[in-house]
Formats: structure tokens, C-alpha cells, sequence
């Protein structure tokens, strides 16, 4: 049911404008810009609006109408989504506020809008909502500038406008977005309902969440833990300041931290502690498979920061392996005579094309390397680009000959080392500025396949196949 809205074939603006400074003026205009299906703008007042027939009502358009954006001050939205009923709309999208988040007078009102959406079968996201984004489909029906690069990152937002600072964020930064959702209130369609929807759609390989209340708990574990996609999500409210603005903002019980962390656990659902760290993860997961195991070698032509990863690493819990003697011996033979060859391998700063690719080759062939971090130390000396290269080639070969071993990387520095990591993106390896981003990244991979083996393995023992 929620492919009617994610997917519909025709969308009623209710409330549109030809003012971009309205936002039945900004929304139009940018459904307009990419959706291919019907658009239908409605509003009394208006007959035409930007070049398109305007209408009454809903129920005076002719042909169906299979999701409506309701854009409409929060009185006359029960009587519109009525309409929407009537004229056999499926989906709805209400922008509108002054629902639960203003108070008992809000939810009361937002009650009575849920019964009308349930009397006729109808799905809701919201009320006060920033809308929904669909790459894909070239659907953005929210009040984002445009559409995300495309990706398989698909983010589920409680708040609106920091969803859409975040969307507009990971737009500048080219983190490429598969679905946007700002779920508002989350009267109708909430959290659970949003996870198994993206969970079938084989466009989305990660979902990052921003959480500020759960209202279902228990079936939200339930229904979580059997989805093998990864999640990852930063749940706010832990402070009471923070908890009170919570209730202020969208009308959720932020709920005891502790709780919140333990379900998250129960579920496989990987809670970090701030935006970057959400990014940072879903994007490892969009790019890189899942390590086999938690032994990680670390590859870098400085010192410092190999040694910053390796502290990180053991932080994370995350295991600096010894490698064979052949590695090492075959590295020795790579690496100038003064570089050090266990791991962390240190070239002293030392950088080209064939010491980053025979060595990182080299570790890809170790079976006790799992994954492997590298890192580049950019310097008015060396040049960024070759070892990117060096990077991108393995890991197109390492696809096709040796299995998956993920790979992270780090290109660390000044000006100078840009191009060598739009080189990376072009690879499909994440990058991050410092090791401890790069470090946490790979955690968030080791956590979500011990969790999945931890699912299978008490599945095995009950039979489960």
C-alpha cells in the first residue's frame, strides 16, 4: 500500500501555489521539475496554476488520483482528506502542523484524521511532514531543492528540517540517497511500516534512521530483527533538555535511553552517537561488503596516522591482525628498506602507484586479513592521485578473483587531495577525512555481520533454515 505513495502514477497538490515562497508554491514546483505521472494542482481560488488546470477540490478532478499532498492549515485538513476519501485516493502526504506536537487539542484533531484515513482504507505520512523523496522514481515531493544523487541509502527522518538540512547536505557531499522520508508525527504510517516497505524495495541497501520516538516498541524489535538489511540510527532525547524539546517538536515520548539502547541492540538496529557517524556507516554499507571476520590490517604512509587508526581499532574492539611471514616478507620487498612491514604497515611516507597496489594486493591474498583500512597523508610532496588508482584497480579485481575483503580508506590533508578522492568515489569506496572515522565505519560492517551470524546461528539451533 505504501507504493502508493512512494510510487503513485498521479498526485493531487492540495493547496498548491504559484509562489515559491509557499509551500504549495515549492513542493509543486518540484514534483514538477522530475515526476513523469499526473499532477493535479487544487486550489478554489486559483484556475491555473504554473500552466496547469487548477481545481476546486480533489473531487473535482477527472481523472484518479492515487496520492495527494495536503497542504492546507490544520482546520480544514479533515475535511480534505475526507474528500481524498471519497474520490478513492490511497495515499497521503500532510505536510499541515498543529497536530500532537502543539498539545491535547493537536492530538485530538489528529485522532479524528486518522480515523477518516482508516474509514477509507487510506495510507498517511504524517502530519507535519517535510514529505518524501524518491530518486528512482524522480519523485521529490518535499520541500528539498532537488533531487539526491542517486545511491542506495535510503534515510527516514522524525525531523523535518533537519532531514531536509541533512538531504541538502548529503546533495554538496554527492552521498548518493535512494529515499528520503520525513515521517512528521507518524500517526498513520510510522517507523515499522517505512522499514519493511524499504526492506522489499530492492533499490535500498542500507537504511539510516534519525529517531526521536518509537511508539510501537515491541513490534518494532520484532518486526526489525527479521529484516537482514543493515540500519543504522541516531536516536536523540538522551538528556532530559533534550527529551522535553523531543515532546515539544513532534509530540513523542522520548523514553528511557537505556531501554532505547538495549531494544536497538535486541533488533541488530546499530546505534552511533551523531550525524557524521550515521553517514559514515550507511555509506561503508551503500559501497563495501561485509567483512568475514574481524581482523583488519592497516595500510599507510604515516606514521601518526596509522597509529590513530590502530588506537581506534582497539576502542572498537576491532583486531589489528599479525600478518603471515609470506605477507610480510612479500611487503618487504615492496616497501623501502626503512618502512615498517608488521601491522600497521608505515611506507615512512613513501607513496606511488605500485607500492599502495602490491602492497594492498598483498594483504587481500593473507586469509587472516578480514579487511583492510588505507590511508593516504596528503603533502605538498606526494600526489593524491596514483595510490586512488592503485585502490580503485584492486578493488575491481578482488571482485572478481579473490572474494570480498572490504576496503576503507582515508585521504587525510590540505589542498591537493581532492582529486584523488573523487577517484575513490568513483570506485565505490568510502572515504573519510580522519582514521577514526574510517575505523568506525569498518566497526559498524563487523557489527552488523557478527549480528547477522548471531540471528543465524539461533535459527540453526531452532530448526530455522
Amino acid at each position: 500500500m505504501l507504493s502508493s505513495i512512494f510510487e503513485p502514477a498521479s498526485i493531487a497538490v492540495i493547496g498548491a501555489s504559484g509562489n515559491e515562497s509557499k509551500w504549495g508554491g515549492r513542493i509543486l514546483k518540484n514534483i514538477l521539475s522530475s515526476f513523469k505521472g499526473a499532477v493535479y494542482p487544487v486550489n478554489p481560488k486559483e484556475a491555473v496554476v504554473r500552466g496547469l488546470k487548477s481545481y476546486p477540490s480533489v473531487l473535482d478532478i477527472p481523472g484518479d488520483v492515487e496520492m495527494a499532498m495536503i497542504i492546507v492549515p490544520a482546520q480544514s485538513v479533515l475535511s480534505v482528506a475526507q474528500e481524498c476519501g471519497e474520490k478513492g485516493v490511497k495515499g497521503l502526504i500532510v505536510i499541515s502542523a498543529g497536530f500532537s506536537e502543539t498539545g491535547n487539542a493537536g492530538a485530538e484533531l489528529e485522532k479524528q484524521l486518522v480515523s477518516v484515513v482508516r474509514k477509507y482504507g487510506m495510507r498517511m505520512i504524517g502530519p507535519n511532514t517535510l514529505g518524501i523523496v524518491n530518486e528512482p522514481a524522480r519523485l521529490n515531493a518535499s520541500i528539498i531543492g532537488q533531487l539526491p544523487v542517486p545511491g542506495s541509502i535510503s534515510f527516514i527522518t522524525q525531523s523535518g528540517s533537519l532531514g531536509l538540512a541533512l538531504a541538502e547536505w548529503t546533495i554538496d557531499t554527492e552521498i548518493g540517497l535512494c529515499k528520503v522520508i520525513s515521517s512528521g508525527n507518524k500517526a498513520d504510517v510510522d517507523d515499522i511500516d517505512i522499514i519493511e516497505y524499504l526492506d522489499s524495495d530492492p533499490l535500498t541497501g542500507v537504511i539510516a534512521m534519525y529517531v526521536e520516538g518509537i511508539t510501537r516498541g515491541r513490534q518494532f524489535i520484532e518486526a526489525v530483527r527479521r529484516i537482514r538489511k543493515p540500519i543504522v540510527a541516531i536516536k536523540t532525547g538522551r538528556s532530559k533538555r533534550g527529551a522535553k524539546a523531543v515532546f515539544s517538536h513532534t509530540g513523542s515520548i522520548a523514553g528511557s535511553d537505556e531501554v532505547y539502547s538495549a531494544a536497538f541492540r535486541q533488533a541488530g538496529v546499530l546505534r552511533v552517537d551523531n550525524i557524521d557517524d550515521l553517514f559514515d556507516a550507511a555509506l561503508a554499507f551503500s559501497c563495501q561488503p561485509l567483512p568475514e571476520g574481524n581482523n583488519v590490517a592497516i595500510f599507510s604512509n604515516g606514521g601518526g596516522a596509522s597509529i590513530v587508526a590502530a588506537d581506534e581499532c582497539e576502542r572498537q574492539g576491532i583486531n589489528i591482525v599479525d600478518l603471515t611471514k609470506e605477507t610480510q616478507e612479500q611487503i618487504k620487498k615492496i616497501v623501502p628498506e626503512f618502512a615498517s612491514t608488521s601491522n600497521p604497515i608505515d611506507t615512512a611516507g613513501t607513496v606511488s602507484y605500485k607500492i599502495y597496489k602490491d602492497s594492498i594486493e598483498a594483504l587481500l591474498k593473507d586469509p587472516s586479513v578480514d579487511a583492510i583500512i588505507v590511508i593516504y597523508v596528503h603533502t605538498l610532496m606526494s600526489n593524491a592521485i596514483p595510490p586512488a588508482e592503485a585502490v580503485v584497480e584492486l578493488i575491481k579485481k578482488s571482485k572478481q578473483e579473490r572474494g570480498k575483503k572490504p576496503i576503507i580508506s582515508c585521504w587525510m590533508g590540505g589542498a591537493g587531495k581532492e582529486e584523488g578522492v573523487e577517484i575513490l568515489k568513483s570506485g565505490c569506496i568510502p572515504n573519510y577525512p580522519v582514521p577514526e572515522r574510517a575505523v568506525k565505519a569498518l566497526a559498524a560492517l563487523i557489527r552488523h555481520k557478527e549480528f547477522l551470524e548471531k540471528v543465524k546461528a539461533g535459527e540453526s539451533r531452532e530448526g530455522k533454515t
